[in-house]
């Protein structure tokens, strides 16, 4: 018998382990185990005990565990895709992130059947043909793509064609480098990409990459997967390497295996923030069931490595927001709790995490909280959310993002309505929440000014939007002598410049009426007799006052008065 503690039941699913129910004696965790196993659709059925240690930690456990022959599975199929598809022309298209996202979506059961990403079956010959001989899983997904991709029945025949002609290219290519004797993969991939150089035919980032798939495709884990490129890009310099190491964790990471790295999590609310602080690299890898894994994953998000895999989780974690799913399926009364807690995650400074996807994803996920359906519902929906939104700032962000989707076409007036929320607002307290620091407002106002410039508002309605955010900044400014505190008379030239040409370079004020009030007061001072001698007194050093004055100009050039 295990030392006291709790009992994981896990049942094994689509190649991996998956907790179904805990137990806290070891007798009814193996009752329930051979419950599952009972069913004959059940590939597997395992009993781990979590045994705790002197010093706090849990020790793992695995104290029962049988496989069985499962009867009865259903044919694979295509999973079908809605969303708008990238129009693939040429074969190297194939290759491309958003294709690789859909390729994972519509292939998905046949991947987790078969332990393999796209990226893998683009450069692996015999994963590809087997792909293309499963029964009608390519003519099925082909069918698919080129339906949504076409009007009418003719132009689907022909785009059936045009897919058919890339991945026949993409076989042909997959073939010739099985035949290569590539060398193997080595401690650090920048070197694999150095040695493939010297094989002609084929580009050596293809090479290298073939060399990484003939690797990966041994591995029959998703976890073991990841951990294998996360301890090659971790211990890569070379830029290119790592983003080429970054296209196949982006790969891995639209499979199951999120839930392990993501270990347990109370509900699908919180699921959906932790992947998105995964994917800012600010996840506790200690709530991970892969706690190596994720830490190794967590450090490269956090480094900014893994651009493209940033994006895939991303987009998987509003894709769960605009579900149907319930946020927190355990308790009905805290779903708009956990809405709030996910739409407060999304505000980043300056902005909304994913723009107009968030936007569609919050819109989509709040007209689940109002009754009406259809038209009205999706209107009810966007007012509800804007007042969700701590302050009108946000409001307008949001509002000026979902211009960029699909809602534009029936909703534009509503849109438009509900930017009178900005009007409202005369000074700064009102537009921003006032426990934001004053930069801080200034960065959220910058941020709501630029949304709306790349919104797809009606100019004169865009106009309008900016001159009063532009305003609202000028006078806070002036309220506040914020250009006077910086540009003290009591401190050195040198200090005032450097601090006013810093705050016109920083970012926090949009092109506007603001921030030419503060580029006066700098045009103001530059403008002083002998400024360039007066800018260096105090500085004995030539060699350093020269450095000085050359910094100096370059700031210029960052705040826009070169």
């Amino acid at each position: 018998m295990a030392a006291p503690g709790n009992f994981d039941i896990q049942v094994l699913r689509e190649n991996r382990w998956v907790t179904e129910a805990v137990r806290g004696a070891e007798i009814d965790a193996r009752a329930l185990a051979k419950k599952y196993l009972a069913d004959k659709k059940c590939a597997g059925a395992r009993v781990v005990a979590n045994i705790p240690k002197r010093d706090g930690s849990v020790d793992e456990q695995v104290v029962f565990e049988e496989t069985q022959a499962v009867s009865g599975e259903k044919p694979i199929q295509i999973t079908p895709v809605e969303d708008q598809m990238p129009r693939c022309v040429n074969p190297k298209d194939f290759f491309g992130l958003e294709s690789r996202m859909i390729a994972n979506r519509i292939f998905r059961t046949h991947l987790e059947k078969a332990s393999l990403t796209p990226t893998e079956i683009l450069h692996s010959a015999k994963d590809l043909q087997r792909l293309y001989d499963y029964d009608s899983l390519m003519p099925s997904a082909v069918s698919h793509v080129a339906k949504m991709q076409s009007q009418g029945a003719g132009q689907a025949k022909e785009r059936q064609r045009e897919i058919y002609a890339c991945i026949d290219h993409i076989l042909a290519q997959a073939k010739r480098a099985d035949t290569m004797s590539l060398p193997k993969l080595g401690k650090h991939f920048s070197q694999t990409l150095a040695d493939v150089a010297q094989f002609g035919g084929e580009t050596p980032e293809y090479l290298a990459m073939v060399v990484l798939t003939r690797d990966l495709v041994l591995i029959r884990s998703w976890t073991d997967k990841l951990d294998r490129l996360c301890e090659l890009a971790a211990g890569e310099t070379d830029a290119k390497a790592t983003l080429l190491l970054d296209t196949v964790i982006a790969d891995v990471l639209g499979a199951n295996v999120i839930q392990e790295l993501l270990g347990w999590q109370r509900s699908l609310g919180s699921a959906i923030i932790s992947m998105l602080d995964l994917a800012d690299g600010v996840f506790d890898p200690q709530k991970s069931d892969a706690k190596e894994t994720a830490t190794r994953l967590n450090a490269l998000f956090a480094a900014q490595a893994l651009p493209a895999s940033q994006r895939v989780l991303v987009d998987r974690a509003l894709r769960q927001l605009k579900s149907s799913a319930p946020l927190y399926k355990a308790d009905p009364s805290k779903e708009m709790e956990e809405y709030q807690r996910v739409l407060a995650r999304l505000l980043v400074p300056g902005g909304i995490l994913s723009g107009a996807q968030a936007a569609e994803a919050l819109t989509l996920r709040g007209s689940q909280f109002v009754e009406e359906g259809g038209a009205t519902g999706r209107r009810a929906a966007i007012n509800a959310t804007v007042k969700a939104l701590p302050d009108p700032a946000r409001g307008v962000m949001y509002l000026a993002e979902l211009t960029k989707t699909d809602f534009i076409d029936e909703h534009l007036d509503d849109i438009v309505t509900q930017l009178d929320v900005v009007f409202s607002a005369r000074v700064i307290e009102e537009l921003c929440r006032r426990s934001l620091s004053p930069k801080d407002r200034m960065v959220t106002a910058t941020g709501a000014f630029k949304a709306t410039v790349a919104s797809s508002l009606p100019d004169p309605i865009k106009q309008q939007v900016v001159d009063h955010i532009d305003s609202v900044l000028e006078r806070y400014l002036i309220d506040e002598n914020i250009i006077d505190r910086l540009d003290s008379p009591d401190a050195h030239l040198r200090d005032r410049a450097v601090r006013l040409v810093k705050f016109c370079g920083a970012g926090v004020l949009p092109e506007g009426k603001a921030l030419s009030l503060a580029r006066k007061r700098v045009i103001k001072l530059l403008r002083q007799p002998n400024f360039d001698r007066n800018f260096i007194d105090g500085i004995d050093d030539l060699k350093k006052a020269e450095r000085a004055l050359r910094d100096f100009h370059k700031l210029l050039v960052q705040g826009g008065l070169a």
